[in-house]
């Protein structure tokens, strides 16, 4: 495409959403026309719509061409054949043509197929941004560039393999589940993981197990809660010691680790209470937490799910209003990395409102550990080279909006924060019994002296890490000192099956196993559920 700037009269710029269309032209101002192709403009057509002389050929099955470098036939959408009209008639009076379509593979090949039906005689540049804000687009015409073909081919491989793939195994489906139904590369895995876990629930055998926990007064007269884990130095056995067969694993088994029955249990908690104990060890270790990297579409959508109760779906949404309206940057992205204006911005704000010793010593910068990451975009932020804090945009923000871009800056913020510091203790606790048995409990706290990044935001956890991951406050104590037990009560557990999937996990494991895009994750979860 030529690379001739500077040009004289009218602009046509073509962007994917009407929405965006209406903002990006406040900033372009008089000279530029807007419009916007309203997503796809053409696509390949199903066999059954082909032109009868095509449906005998080899391009009949799929609408590729399988016998011939698999050349894909495309044809313009019925709904968008005035959407077409219209564009060619703002473009015969136009001087130069502007590409404005996301930066990424679906983006570069919107742009293409825009040039393959409007063939435009004027200068045509690619034009992209990842915010719809004055300083962005006034960016994006100061850097035009030529359409990447290697995006656009990319494009193009990924939709030829779903007809072909889809369309041999979706009759399949038809059969064994239901007429109509469709299957996507990413629906069809995303399905199998959930039929394989709910086969491990199926398949589980839970095993009983007990244990003791009871409460420690010290002198001071304060107390602390802690659990058994030694009877005479053998470890007690805890769920992690058994497998889905309820049989102790191996390892287990080979450190003769003690499986304490409710008869055990109950005798051994009576026999302590109100027995004399005292601390056997105290080991205090430095604690530090480093901020999480800003936003991705997986993230955003796990942490809006545990923390918001959004789903996929509705996460996915609430993020397009926000990018389309100038709030923040590009929702469907891989990257973690922020740029420098993103980075400034967020650290002015922290020592605005933070301090200057909040702020990390010097600017993080993170990298995704996705080899197959697309980088075309920042992570999600909030929009601008200054950001707006939540108390600005609450009255302007619907109440969804204003918390997923609440959760947004704080996590942007909070990633170029200093890390959290304190210091760990874990207490063990040893007292004999009334029939002669040793017991050992332990408990571990940390304390925070330094908050860091957690002043201004902490990630959502599971039900199940909160639990394990429960910390008790622990009164200053030392090797030797007595305590006093009390409330000493012995407590029968189960093991529970593999957990189902929650639409925070099940988008965790498809991003761990490099399944999918960020585009696919909301419509795959909404598929799967319908």
């Amino acid at each position: 495409m030529p690379a001739t700037k500077n040009k004289t009269g009218k602009k046509l710029v073509i962007v994917e959403s009407p929405a965006k269309s209406k903002s990006i032209a406040k900033y372009l101002g008089d000279g530029f026309v807007v419009d916007a192709s309203v997503g796809h403009i053409r696509d390949l057509p199903q066999p059954k719509e082909l032109p009868a002389e095509l449906k005998k050929t080899s391009v009949g099955k799929f609408a590729v061409d399988v016998d011939h470098g698999f050349e894909p036939y495309y044809v313009v959408y019925p709904d968008k054949t005035k959407r077409a009209t219209d564009l060619k008639r703002e473009l015969k009076d136009a001087d130069a043509l502007y590409l404005a379509t996301d930066a990424d593979r679906e983006g570069e090949a919107i742009s293409w197929h825009l040039l393959e039906v409007l063939k435009p005689k004027v200068p045509v540049y690619r034009m992209t941004f990842t915010e719809i804000t004055k300083e962005s687009v006034q960016r994006a015409l100061e850097n035009l560039r030529d359409l990447d073909m290697d995006l656009v081919d990319a494009q193009e491989t990924r939709r030829i393999l779903d007809r072909i793939y889809g369309y041999e195994i979706s009759p399949v489906l038809w059969r064994k589940v239901g007429p109509g139904l469709s299957a996507g590369r990413v629906q069809s895995v995303a399905t199998r993981l959930v039929v394989e876990r709910e086969r491990e629930r199926m398949a589980f055998v839970p095993a009983e197990y007990w244990d003791v926990s009871g409460e420690f007064v010290a002198g001071s007269g304060e107390a602390f809660r802690a659990r058994l884990t030694q009877v005479d130095g053998r470890r007690v056995a805890a769920g992690r010691d058994f497998n889905d067969e309820g049989q102790l694993r191996p390892a287990a088994q080979k450190a003769d680790v003690v499986v304490l029955k409710e008869a055990d249990a109950s005798s051994l908690a009576d026999g302590l209470a109100g027995a004399s104990c005292s601390v056997v060890s105290v080991e205090e270790k430095p604690y530090t937490r480093r901020p999480f990297a800003p936003f991705t579409t997986s993230t955003l959508q796990q942490d809006a799910s545990r923390k918001l109760r959004f789903s996929s779906r509705v996460t996915m949404q609430v993020a397009q209003r926000l990018y389309e309206n100038g709030f923040i940057t590009y929702m469907r992205t891989d990257s973690v990395s922020l740029s420098g204006e993103a980075i400034n911005a967020a650290r002015r704000q922290i020592t605005e409102l933070y301090g200057a010793n909040h702020v990390a010593p010097k600017p993080r910068v993170y990298s995704s550990k996705n080899a197959a990451a697309q980088e075309a975009h920042e992570a999600i932020r909030p929009a601008g080279d200054s950001f707006r804090t939540p108390a600005q945009v609450k009255n302007v923000l619907s109440p969804d909006e204003f918390r997923l871009y609440e959760l947004i800056w704080k996590r942007t913020v909070a990633s170029q924060m200093a890390d959290a510091k304190g210091s760990t203790a874990t207490v063990k606790v040893q007292g004999e019994a009334a029939d002669g048995r040793v017991a050992e409990f332990s408990a571990s706290g940390t304390v925070i002296t330094f908050p860091g990044f957690l002043a201004a935001y902490e990630e959502g956890k599971s039900e199940e890490a909160k639990e394990k991951g429960q910390q008790v406050r622990l009164p200053k104590l030392a090797q030797g000192d007595a305590l006093t037990s009390q409330d000493v009560e012995a407590e029968g557990h189960k093991t529970t099956p593999p957990a189902r999937y929650t639409e925070a996990s099940i988008v965790a494991e498809l991003e761990k196993r490099e399944i999918g895009r960020p585009s696919t994750y909301a419509p795959t979860i909404s598929t799967i559920m319908d």
